[in-house]
């Protein structure tokens, strides 16, 4: 491996990216979480300012390693040369590397579709907990109520009052009737 300026150019690349993506990890910092538990106010306009800026990041720090690894490819693509030509004029590794990348966008597209599962999964297990636990009046909450309905996977017809939809909502969560129920669950410790 003889020093190349693209190689290092690759490798500066992949340590801006990893700098961008480690930045946009963490979304709340402990004094936010501190504030919210205590009930204290909280600044939401700033921690909604910093999840953009986080999202931005994170876009950077895929299209900096995008860029490195795609160099390193090609550079390593470039050492192989001429040699081993087929008939049609694509070599071995010409293949490879072409197959290589389809697989990777198939198994991306399989864990990203995975990971929104359950996720899903797991949002709606979350807020079935908090409106059993806490008595939550989901009926109160119109955004809740669709998101929920969007990620079960429940369709929204004309004739749907936001009451009616929240009772759709309920029976596939296995939620009971809205309003007071007789045997309170204490709070999850």
């Amino acid at each position: 491996m003889e020093p190349s300026p693209l190689r290092v150019i690759a490798y500066c690349c992949l340590i801006l990216g990893s700098f961008f993506l480690a930045k946009s990890i963490s979304i709340k910092t402990p004094k936010y979480v501190l504030h919210e538990l205590l009930a204290f106010k909280v600044n939401k306009s700033r921690f909604f300012r910093k999840s953009i800026s986080q999202k931005l990041d994170s876009i950077i720090g895929f299209v900096f390693h995008f860029v490195g690894f795609g160099l390193l490819i090609y550079l390593e693509f470039d050492a192989l040369g001429d040699q081993d030509r087929t008939a049609g004029g694509i070599s071995r590794w010409q293949s490879a590397i072409g197959l290589t990348i389809v697989a990777m966008l198939a198994i991306a597209f399989l864990l990203s579709r995975i990971t929104r599962f359950f996720s899903g999964k797991s949002f709606v297990e979350h807020v079935r907990f908090m409106v059993e636990s806490h008595d939550y009046p989901l009926e109160n909450d119109e955004g809740l109520v669709l998101e929920l309905g969007r990620v079960i996977g429940i369709p929204r017809g004309d004739m749907d009052t936001v009451e009616s939809y929240c009772e759709k909502v309920r029976a596939k969560m296995k939620l009971g009737a809205s309003g007071p129920r007789p045997e309170r669950r204490p709070p999850y410790r």
